[in-house]
């Protein structure tokens, strides 16, 4: 439903909305549902199940992909017995992509080891491994299986630039310096002396047994240490959230300086405020570029890049024009919006070997459609011509 004048604008605001659906399906969300206490934990905890979607990302998504299902099950199976030549054509076009989902998949996998990177350091060494075989995987795909794309500009590569990596840089500093600050991760503060109440030797029974299971014999001196429960999550829900996340922002429920070690106190202080720091210069950027927008509103930014080759564009061997095209799933090839009758054959980037152009002009359709109308040139299609130098003529 929504309307954008490009292919690159339709995919840059494809790109956001995928890449925040993505981010926090991957990222966020297994840091709201695992609970505070199992974040270090080896069965259940968070790190485990950050393990599992590097796994899942490195291992079963580009076996997926290389396999290619359906692109199999068209060339070899659906286009041997299609009844025509364009049917046979649409079989063997190849598996659809989008840019914008390629370019999430790849800033996904690096958001979740940039959140996470803090409590699991193997994450940069997965990262980097599960993006290197991302590259080999879809050059492969893109030059055996995939369908040929649209030409895009530079638009997804400047938007995922200017605001995907400044802005992950700074959730990574702010999420470390969570991280840091609520070590060891238990919700434990010993007490300056254990209750007289709980020395001398007990019987413990597990809860899952009840009494009539077997005991554990348990002594205590009073040398022994016991623990009070004390909010170690600066961002428990319910108990107020506190911001940077430094030794000295305490609330009702958290006081940090009950379960840091001193040297957690002088490290988390440096971190924390730190981390304001590159979230506040992070902001700045972000004003700064919209402010640089707005202005251009108003006053030319163009500037020259590379000097002239004196090379006319005429004698470029590989050359072709932005020609309006609509893609239809009955056609093998594009259908052409404008009249065909004067651009040059060659500035087309396909060619089909059957027919000529003129056969996918719309224009032509339309004139046909409207004859009852005496209607020379159609509305609403664009208009294309071109000019040959006057050697060509």
């Amino acid at each position: 439903f929504e309307a954008h004048p490009s292919e690159g604008q339709k995919q840059t605001s494809l790109y956001f909305k995928i890449a925040v659906f993505r981010w926090v399906s991957t990222a966020v969300i297994f840091q709201i549902i695992t609970p505070f206490t199992r974040s270090l934990m080896d069965e259940g905890g968070l790190i485990t199940q950050v393990y599992a979607l590097f796994f899942a990302d490195i291992v079963t998504t580009n076996a997926l992909q290389l396999a290619d299902v359906m692109g199999h099950l068209k060339r070899h199976i659906l286009a041997p017995r299609a009844a025509t030549q364009d049917a046979m054509n649409l079989n063997f076009q190849g598996t659809e992509y989008e840019l914008a989902e390629r370019y999430t998949d790849m800033t996904k996998i690096l958001f979740l080891c940039l959140w996470y990177c803090s409590i699991y350091p193997g994450s940069f060494f997965l990262c980097s491994f599960s993006l290197g075989i991302k590259y080999f995987v879809d050059r492969f795909c893109l030059m055996r299986s995939w369908k040929k794309a649209p030409q895009l500009g530079a638009k997804i590569s400047l938007f995922s630039r200017r605001y995907f990596f400044t802005m992950a840089i700074g959730v990574m500093a702010i999420i470390s310096s969570y991280y840091w600050s609520g070590f060891p991760f238990d919700n434990l503060c010993p007490n300056d002396s254990i209750n007289s109440t709980y020395e001398g030797s007990f019987t413990i029974f597990p809860l899952d047994q009840g009494n009539d299971g077997t005991g554990i014999n348990v002594t205590f001196t009073p040398s022994d240490v016991d623990y009070r429960f004390c909010n170690q999550n600066f961002m428990e829900p319910g108990s107020g959230f506190t911001f940077p996340f430094v030794p000295t922002s305490t609330s009702e429920n958290t006081n940090p300086l009950e379960w840091m070690t001193d040297d957690q106190i002088t490290t988390t202080t440096y971190f924390g405020w730190a981390a304001l720091g590159i979230a506040g210069v992070v902001v700045l950027r972000f004003f700064y570029g919209w402010f640089g927008m707005f202005m251009s509103l108003f006053k030319s930014s163009y500037s020259a890049v590379g000097d002239d080759q004196n090379i006319p564009f005429s004698k470029v061997a590989s050359r072709s024009a932005y020609i309006p095209q609509v893609a239809s799933p009955l056609f093998a090839y594009p259908l052409v919006a404008c009249n065909t009758d004067k651009i040059d054959e060659e500035l087309y980037d396909w060619e089909d070997s059957d027919r000529d152009y003129r056969y996918y002009d719309l224009s032509k359709d339309a004139k046909k459609l409207l004859s009852g109308l005496n209607v020379e040139e159609p509305p609403g299609f664009s208009v294309v011509r071109h000019y040959p130098p006057p050697s060509e003529n």
